[in-house]
């Protein structure tokens, strides 16, 4: 009988995704190792999940830090932390922390180690994974980010990967490394949607720009208002998603 407890309620925790178990999983918290299986399957579920950004929102706001030290302590290309940042991408709490010292060489690690690597992961969702963060990472951080030495020798490997495999994550990033002007285009546009909340006010139908002149949000630092009037106005919506940064 003990047994089949414990059974169902590490079911149940499982089902349970918040922004704690998924650092669990990410192994960010006391003595937890990282569980990349129980992290999937928390990830799996997230994503049919209607609260997916508020959880996410969340653990950036906890633990993106933490996380951002675990990826810097590997090696490999692909691996738990980076699977994680993947899913995370695409939130203003993550463009932010790129802003910062800390999140400044990301996306030149990612393309170092997918350079250096000795062989391919085995699965190619992982190739895929690897291949979408970098897309991302070079939306958001520039070209520049990666040195032409390494440039070169990641070519032929996406290249390849991308006569095997056939995946836009991929051709999305081997076009973006090769200077493809439609796809620039389209990475500007992404730059554009991650980085919006940081520098236009965020009441609906404003638009005013420029971070100097807007108030930021002190709470999450991921929004920005030309006056306290619109700021006020746009905590309903804004409150779901607004959680203390530790950055």
């Amino acid at each position: 009988m003990s047994w089949v407890s414990g059974t169902q309620a590490d079911m149940q925790a499982l089902l349970n995704v918040t922004a704690d178990s998924l650092a669990e999983h990410c192994g960010l918290t006391g003595d937890q190792q990282e569980n990349s299986v129980f992290l999937e399957r928390q990830l799996g579920l997230l994503q049919r999940n209607p609260s997916q950004s508020v959880i996410n929102s969340e653990f950036c706001a906890k633990y993106l830090p933490a996380l951002v030290d675990a990826y810097n302590a590997q090696d490999t290309p692909f691996n738990v932390p980076m699977r994680m940042l993947n899913v995370l991408a695409y939130l203003p709490y993550f463009s932010r922390f790129l802003l910062t010292t800390a999140g400044s060489s990301i996306c030149k690690t990612q393309a170092r180690r997918m350079t250096t690597a000795s062989s391919d992961p085995a699965d190619p969702v992982c190739i895929v994974e690897m291949c979408q963060f970098l897309s991302t990472l070079l939306a958001l951080q520039g070209m520049n980010s990666v040195s032409e030495e390494d440039k070169q020798v990641l070519l032929p490997k996406l290249r390849q990967w991308n006569r095997r495999y056939l995946k836009q994550q991929i051709t999305r990033c081997l076009k973006q490394l090769e200077g493809d002007p439609e796809t620039t285009v389209m990475a500007l546009g992404l730059k554009r949607h991650c980085e919006k909340s940081l520098d236009e006010c965020g009441f609906e139908g404003c638009g005013k720009s420029g971070t100097s002149k807007l108030l930021q949000c002190s709470r999450c630092k991921t929004a920005v208002y030309c006056d306290r009037d619109h700021q006020k106005k746009s905590w309903p919506s804004h409150k779901t998603t607004c959680f203390q940064a530790i950055f």
